[in-house]
């Protein structure tokens, strides 16, 4: 919260220096010289990172500015004639900052796909395996529990055969927001591939990830009573070894699934590492 504050007062403390900047050259430089345009500068930025509501008051202050140094140094401009002068600045700004804004929403949208998955919203293999590497970093640091699930759903490939490709999408959506909803926070949920889902739980043993995983698994259970009827398999590892990597957990916890398949499916089983 305080990095994003600063941020954002970084942000806005720029663009001004930057607006007065103008106005300062603006207004010092003989009217030959046209600088007025260059108020643009500070306005796209404000609005590419604080957005529009930003870029307009900036707008609405550079205005003014043109306003006072048009009127200064054209002796001849009457007050009708600079508004109007302004009220064209700021239709061009307006296109402008349209345009940054949707710039903005195509870069937004272009990072999120490459880190989230895009059917369920949650992340995708390659970040989940990113954020995993993290949080073991962290826990190398500060000697503290992390617990990974890895949820694979029972017989899946008979829903997507009995029911169609839609139903299993929609199933695999469910399943995402049901993991989401009934996590901490500080979890991190993935889709690792298929019907393959994992949970990053940082800050907990192994009772407590055990305790996390069959209630998942019995949300889960009852969310798809009657047709389709969908069930999971859960392995669960809780960390504590140091030296763990991201491959020895993803190869445990998933080894763990394997084994709640063999022994019924619709359950949970645990290893240490």
């Amino acid at each position: 919260m305080l990095r994003t504050t600063r941020r954002h007062l970084l942000g806005l403390g720029g663009s001004a220096i930057l607006l007065l900047a103008v106005y300062l050259a603006n207004d010092l430089t003989p009217a030959q010289i046209k600088l007025a345009l260059l108020y643009l500068v500070p306005i796209v930025l404000v609005t590419w990172y604080e957005g529009a509501w930003w870029g307009a008051a900036f707008t609405l202050v550079a205005m003014a500015l043109r306003l006072l140094v048009e009127l200064q140094q054209q002796p001849g401009v009457t007050l009708p004639i600079s508004v109007v002068n302004q009220l064209s600045f700021a239709a061009v700004a307006g296109i402008a900052m349209a345009a940054f804004r949707h710039l903005r929403r195509s870069q937004n949208q272009l990072a999120r796909l490459a880190t989230h998955d895009q059917l369920t919203g949650v992340l995708n293999a390659r970040a989940f395996a990113d954020r995993l590497a993290q949080e073991l970093e962290r826990t190398r640091r500060y000697p503290r529990p992390l617990a990974l699930l890895y949820l694979d759903l029972d017989d899946f490939k008979a829903v997507n055969d009995s029911h169609g490709h839609q139903t299993g999408d929609a199933v695999l959506r469910l399943v995402a927001d049901a993991m989401r909803a009934s996590v901490r926070q500080a979890d991190v949920v993935g889709r690792l591939g298929g019907d393959e889902f994992a949970l990053i739980m940082p800050e907990t043993d192994a009772s407590l990830a055990d305790a996390a995983a069959t209630r998942l698994a019995a949300g889960l259970r009852k969310m798809f009573q009657g047709t389709p009827a969908v069930t999971a398999s859960i392995g669960v590892v809780a960390c504590q070894a140091p030296t763990a990597s991201t491959d020895d957990l993803l190869r445990r916890a998933d080894q763990a699934m394997y084994a709640a398949k063999r022994a019924g499916k619709d359950r949970v089983v645990q290893v240490a590492i």
